[in-house]
Parts: structure tokens; C-alpha cells; sequence
């Protein structure tokens, strides 16, 4: 089942998320921005739910949409690897933050490695053209050339297109 992409906050959390809002990171703040489009989180959704014909409604739940979406990027964006991700997300606040994990228990690293192969090229092509859009809307790129073959420079449009 796909989970919600909405997550409750703990009672108990609130004093850390005030204390995570502070923490900035130059990198990752502008593409925050980006991945909060609905048009991109769906199409991680829509790759999602073909896993399985029944996938969207039953069985235990999965990684949200949003947050394998920026789990993906900020792998891509730090050259981290699925361990790295792993013990840098259990780590530090700002990338739970960033990732909205907030309190919530972080995945695996095979969790991540499974999740991130869903995305098949189609579907970081689509989510490419997207970016391109969107930046195109912001102003900050024209979109005349992209390279549409690997997830690393979806990350790296995100990062050098809104940093302009």
C-alpha cells in the first residue's frame, strides 16, 4: 500500500522540529522548493502503484511518494550511497527535515535500493521534463538542453537551476 504523503507530527517532536526548521543547508533549501510540486510527487505515485495491481489499496505500507522523490535527489545530489542514506538520514535532523521523516522510523538502506529502481526511466524522464518546466516557469533556466539518461542530472538541474 502507498502511504499517505500527509504525516501527523508528534506531540513529543515539536520542540526538535523547531530546532530542525533552524538548521539550513545551501544545497538542499532551494530544491525544496521544486519537489513541493504536486505534478512531480504524482508521478512518483503513479510509478509506485504499478508494483502490483492492488498495491495502492492493500498490504503494508510503503515509502510515501514525496519522500522517496526527495530521498532520491538528495542521494543523487551528496553521491551518497544506499548506506550512506541510511546512517545520514538517522543522523542528522535537517535531512529528516528535508526528507519528512521528521520522527517517523527511517527505512533500510535495501528499502531504498527496492524503491528507487520502481523509478524507471520513463518515469525520470517525465519527472526530468517536469524540472525543466518548472524552471522555465521560475525563470531561472530556458530548458533548451537536457540530458534525460540518468537521475544525477535531474538532481543536478534542481541544484544549478534554482541556485541562479
Amino acid at each position: 500500500m502507498i502511504a499517505p504523503s500527509s504525516h501527523q507530527t508528534w506531540l513529543f517532536y515539536s520542540p526538535l522540529a523547531q530546532q530542525a526548521a533552524l538548521l539550513k543547508d545551501d544545497l538542499l533549501d532551494p530544491v525544496d522548493q521544486l519537489l513541493d510540486d504536486p505534478a512531480l510527487v504524482d508521478l512518483v505515485r503513479q510509478c509506485l502503484a504499478k508494483r502490483s495491481p492492488r498495491s495502492t489499496r492493500t498490504g503494508r505500507r510503503g515509502m510515501a511518494p514525496d519522500r522517496l522523490l526527495r530521498c532520491c535527489v538528495m542521494k543523487h545530489l551528496k553521491g551518497w550511497s544506499f548506506r550512506d542514506l541510511e546512517r545520514e538520514l538517522r543522523s542528522n535532523l535537517g535531512y529528516r527535515r528535508f526528507t519528512r521523516f521528521d520522527a517517523d522510523i527511517t527505512p533500510e538502506f535495501t528499502v531504498f535500493s527496492r524503491s528507487f529502481a520502481l523509478l524507471s526511466p520513463a518515469v525520470t524522464a517525465e519527472i526530468h521534463q517536469r524540472v525543466v518546466s518548472l524552471a522555465c516557469e521560475y525563470g531561472v533556466a530556458q530548458g533548451e538542453k537536457i540530458r534525460t539518461d540518468t537521475t544525477v542530472d535531474m538532481a543536478t538541474l534542481c541544484y544549478t537551476s534554482l541556485s541562479l
